[in-house]
């Protein structure tokens, strides 16, 4: 075979592999979006100068603030970074740091994943978007919902407010 006939397979090839690789990481994610388990993560107040900005909120969760502190007694700064938050649920599904690890854990334990982000640990996002107009309505979230999935990973899908309600669903 020619050399561009290598070319053009290779282009081929490539444009398989990255579509391939696009196609599992959508799959995964409308799989935790379908299967994920419901987590309630109770929102942390943000500086209210910057809470409304364009069509997006600033996020922060609650539960970060004790995932920094968190490490088997020992000073967070002497222990390297967790994986995993492990999280107790309430009947409502409302979360609470209940512990970290660097390993999922075995059972029926709920584990999110930890992200660093701005040199602090975090499990979720640092905004929520949404349609330009509506600032109002995303005004009362005091939670955000997440869909968790086995392996850790988790999205965020909704914010609710006080009485757990869905923000921003259109009533039919």
């Amino acid at each position: 075979m020619s050399r561009r006939s290598w070319l053009r397979i290779a282009v081929v090839a490539s444009m398989a592999l990255v579509l391939g690789v696009s196609l599992k990481a959508i799959l995964d994610r409308e799989r935790t979006l379908a299967q994920g388990r419901v987590v309630l993560l109770e929102l942390a107040p943000v500086d209210p100068r910057s809470l409304m900005q364009g069509d997006y909120m600033a996020l922060r969760f609650a539960i970060d603030r004790g995932l920094a502190g968190q490490r088997d007694g020992k000073e967070a700064r002497d222990a390297p970074p967790a994986t995993y938050a492990l999280l107790a649920l309430d009947a409502d599904g409302r979360a609470r740091l209940a512990g970290v690890a660097d390993a999922l854990p075995a059972g029926d334990t709920v584990a999110m994943r930890i992200h660093w982000r701005d040199g602090g640990p975090t499990v979720g996002p640092n905004a929520f978007f949404f349609q330009e107009g509506t600032a109002e309505t995303y005004e009362a979230a005091r939670w955000g919902e997440f869909r968790v999935a086995p392996d850790g990973s988790a999205l965020l899908t909704h914010l609710r407010d006080e009485a757990l309600t869905r923000l921003g669903e259109q009533r039919r």
